[in-house]
């Protein structure tokens, strides 16, 4: 078996989370969704249509592309089979909700799967984040609601969100409905509990403790009885991930920050345009 690296066996847990047929819609600035999108497509998943909400454009790839940072929409909408208005979007979701697969990346979730990417804190000149776009609509409609968390630290993994942008559930355990809430992260797959309405393990990734899950959360996650392996990466979709859909390794960039962020961005950037002159 060939060497993985966390990003890598995210991406094959997030793909592995899309039916043949779905309509799997990346929102801005998730890299590895899109990447989890196009390899779903070019294994198990090939009837996928993927819907970018920066224009609104509809792709149905026969042959995974390569991602962007340069040229991403552009390049969507020269593969695009419509191109339509934010409208028509929500017109699709409320027709399609079976089978929308949306992946959100937050800054923090608790233990009943409630989610913020607002504020830090109750000072809003200390730590204010982008929003929550269309989260907090669409983690209250989705019957699956799917996360993926690259950095699993306990100022990710918090006991209580600061500010609840998207509804998990309520502390005692009561929900107006039936749903389904997955968390992805670097150390393992997570779901929310039915029963107890908490986070519990589904599967830890190989060469993860339990301990290293428990040192890096801010709460008490369930756990079973035995632990479940992650499937790891088969040797097709590394190549997949690696060699046709993210070459220069942008999907990288969820992982770093500042100075280190900024060096590999501009690293990413000069082989982009290297490569069209």
């Amino acid at each position: 078996m060939r060497k993985f690296t966390s990003d890598e066996i995210m991406i094959t847990c997030m793909s592995r989370e899309i039916r043949n047929g779905d309509i799997a819609i990346q929102g801005l600035t998730t890299p590895m969704a899109i990447i989890s999108y196009y390899l779903a497509k070019a294994t198990h998943a090939p009837q996928t249509t993927i819907m970018q909400l920066a224009g609104n454009i509809l792709t149905y790839e026969k042959a995974p592309p390569q991602i962007s940072l340069l040229f991403n929409e552009f390049e969507a909408m020269r593969r695009a089979v419509h191109i339509g208005t934010q409208t028509e979007v929500y017109e699709v979701i409320f027709k399609r909700l079976e089978s929308i697969v949306e992946f959100f990346r937050p800054a923090q979730i608790d233990m009943f799967g409630n989610t913020n990417n607002s504020l830090i804190g109750s000072d809003i000149s200390k730590l204010r984040l982008p929003g929550g776009f269309g989260i907090a609509d669409v983690a209250a409609l989705y019957p699956k609601t799917l996360y993926y968390c690259p950095r699993h630290e306990k100022r990710v993994f918090v006991e209580n969100v600061d500010h609840i942008g998207g509804l998990g559930f309520r502390e005692n355990g009561e929900s107006h409905q039936r749903r389904e809430i997955h968390i992805i992260s670097e150390l393992g797959v997570f779901e929310i509990e039915h029963e107890s309405r908490r986070m519990k393990l589904s599967t830890i990734h190989p060469g993860i403790k339990i301990e290293n899950i428990k040192e890096n959360t801010g709460f008490e996650i369930l756990t079973p009885e035995k632990n479940q392996q992650t499937s790891p990466p088969t040797e097709l979709e590394l190549h997949l991930i690696r060699e046709k859909i993210d070459p220069l390794n942008i999907r990288r960039l969820e992982y770093l920050s500042g100075k280190t962020r900024e060096d590999a961005l501009l690293n990413i950037l000069d082989k982009e345009l290297s490569l069209t002159i």
